[in-house]
């Protein structure tokens, strides 16, 4: 029985041999047993575990778009600047794209505006923002927002009106009542059209009939937000305290420094003013409502280099602020530099804007260089655009070196009666009526020019005891002081001839005694001692 199963097992597993001589078994199977091992198999399979499904992608976007939203809520130039490049780069991330394509939009609008209020130099933010928009399901109210800051002309930096310009106002006043409409509806739920709103109303008269707190009211629900405390504290009041706590909660705001640095100007604080403006150029230099703004403060303090390198450079930003032509002019004259003076006038009067100014500082630059004929044709046509003292003053001193005498008179006559208090329209007026030999009215205004000069000494003298008690630095304290002195014997000289053509004109009128007191102020004089003492000699 042992030998049974052995015999039955070789019997089934009988070996046989396939066509390429390799040994296989065949192995009957019966009906039940394929049945059996099909349930096995089905069995085995349920048991398996299932394919995990895969893991979805990481949020490589979300706490992005947070940062990038809260560089927009924090407002300064900086922050909008980093949450755009952070916007633009999210919108290659699918699941960001949407919310990324409308921030980019966004923030480039925001800097286009800040751009245009500071009167900085146009980066193309505004195209930026229309290229984004392009193709986009863009919200509406940042469409409006991007039509509105198109229209909006750069602030600070005045230059000559173009065809552009023109169109731009043709633009506001067209749409204006559309945009008014739609900047107030969009402006509670969208942040970028709560401040355009406020660029858009503040600056413009067209909005008197508004209070403050009506302009302000359709922002109230981004009033919290650095971004539109920044606008808010400049719309029609000037919050320096305000805005000097957000410089120090938010360091990055560095064009705080140049709103500063404007109030200080207004309020004649020109050190502190030049030091905020410093602060700022130092943080963005290619801003030409910026370095008009520090040359126009460097000719008050009389700094003439330094305002002529200011006024280049912001021409180098805008080529035709013709405010900066002219102060380039002005600079250019009191440096003594009157070729390139008269050259950079020409610049200005191509331009067409600022035409009586430019007629007169030609005429000083070449009156400077003794071309009198020359300078008398512009002085002439300035006196055409302009009514002030100078331009009579001048003519009167170009008609003096032309020998034109009863001319001359004529000219400081009028420019006397629009500014009596003039010392030197005086002074060349009393050498005018010696010349002419017109002696009574000679010894009525030659005297109260020599008592002109007498009180502006005076002055000048206290200016400088109080330069030098300043806070200036030394290198300004002895250019402004060195001025000053230079005056004060200019002056000198001014009344030594005064006192000494009062005393011939006195003695012309025979009045001894007056002509004597005249004389005697000048004996010592070294130019008129040796002709006053001759005068003093016949008066005895």
């Amino acid at each position: 029985m042992a030998s049974g199963p052995s015999t039955s097992l070789r019997a089934v597993l009988s070996p046989s041999k396939d066509g390429f001589g390799r040994t296989y078994f065949d192995v009957p199977v019966s009906n039940s047993a394929m049945r059996r091992c099909l349930l096995l198999c089905l069995l085995l399979s349920a048991c398996a575990h299932p394919k995990a499904p895969p893991a979805p992608p990481p949020d490589l976007h979300s706490a992005r778009l947070t940062a990038a939203a809260a560089n927009v809520r924090a407002g300064c130039l900086d922050c909008l600047v980093a949450a755009f490049r952070e916007y633009d780069a999210l919108r290659a991330i699918p699941a960001a794209a949407a919310d990324a394509t409308a921030g980019t939009v966004r923030t480039a609008a925001l800097i286009a505006l800040r751009e245009r209020e500071l009167g900085m130099v146009d980066e193309g933010f505004l195209q930026r923002a229309r290229d984004a928009a392009a193709g986009a399901s863009t919200p509406a109210a940042l469409t409006t927002i991007l039509d509105v800051i198109a229209a909006i002309p750069t602030a600070g930096v005045e230059r000559a009106t173009s065809d552009l310009d023109l169109e731009r106002m043709r633009i506001l006043r067209t749409n204006g009542e559309a945009w008014t409409t739609a900047l107030r509806e969009a402006a509670p739920a969208e942040i970028a059209a709560a401040y355009t709103w406020l660029s858009f109303a503040c600056g413009t008269s067209d909005f008197r009939a508004m209070s403050r707190e009506e302009l302000l009211a359709p922002t109230a629900a981004f009033a919290d937000t650095p971004l539109l405390q920044y606008r808010a504290s400049t719309c029609r009041v000037f919050e320096e305290q305000h805005l000097t706590a957000l410089q120090k909660t938010e360091p990055r705001f560095h064009e705080i420094d140049f709103a500063i640095g404007r109030a200080l100007v207004a309020r004649q604080k020109l050190d502190d003013a030049d030091a905020a403006f410093d602060r700022a150029y130092q943080w963005h230099p290619a801003w030409p409502m910026l370095t008009l703004s520090i040359a126009n403060v460097a000719m008050t303090a009389e700094e003439f280099e330094r305002a002529f390198t200011m006024y280049s450079e912001t021409l180098t930003y805008e080529a035709k602020a013709v405010d900066a032509l002219l102060g380039k002019v002005r600079a250019l004259t009191f440096l003594a530099r009157h070729e390139e003076a008269i050259a950079a006038v020409d610049e200005l009067l191509a331009e067409r804007w600022h035409v009586g100014d430019g007629r007169y500082w030609r005429a000083v630059n070449e009156t400077r260089l003794e071309r009198y004929d020359e300078a008398w044709t512009d002085i002439e046509l300035a006196a055409k655009l302009l009514v002030n003292a100078e331009v009579p003053k001048l003519a009167g001193i170009i008609a003096y070196f032309r020998k034109e005498l009863e001319v001359s008179r004529g000219k400081f006559d009028e420019s006397l009666k629009r500014n009596n208090r003039d010392c030197e329209t005086g002074y060349y007026l009393g050498l005018v009526l010696a010349e002419l030999q017109q002696w009574p009215r000679a010894i009525e205004i030659i005297p109260s020019a020599a008592r002109c000069l007498q009180e502006a000494e005076t002055r000048l003298l206290a200016e400088i005891d109080q330069i030098r008690g300043s806070d200036d630095p030394p290198a300004r304290k002895t250019r402004k002081i060195a001025k000053r002195e230079q005056n004060i014997a200019t002056g000198r000289r001014w009344m030594a001839t005064s006192w000494f053509n009062t005393a011939v004109g006195y003695y012309n009128l025979s009045r001894p005694g007056d002509a004597r007191t005249y004389a005697e102020k000048v004996a010592d004089d070294e130019q008129f001692g040796g002709r006053a003492r001759e005068l003093l000699a016949r008066l005895r």
